[in-house]
């Protein structure tokens, strides 16, 4: 697993730490994925699976 992942993943689960996905959160994720200006596989995966966690209201958004 590449340094990228563990990084986003990283990022990820501190911002969802208590439960909630702020806008500023959600665009510190997006910059990390885009850094490159590549977006792999695994890197699109992560991106839904948060996306899903947010639909299915295991993660709450706030505004």
């Amino acid at each position: 697993m590449s340094d990228d992942i563990n990084k986003i993943k990283k990022i990820i689960n501190n911002a969802l730490a208590d439960g909630r996905l702020s806008r500023a959160e959600s665009e510190m994720i997006k910059k990390a994925i885009y850094q490159d200006n590549i977006v792999t596989p695994e890197e699109v995966q992560l991106w839904r699976e948060l996306q899903e966690k947010v639909a299915e209201g295991e993660i709450l958004l706030d505004g």
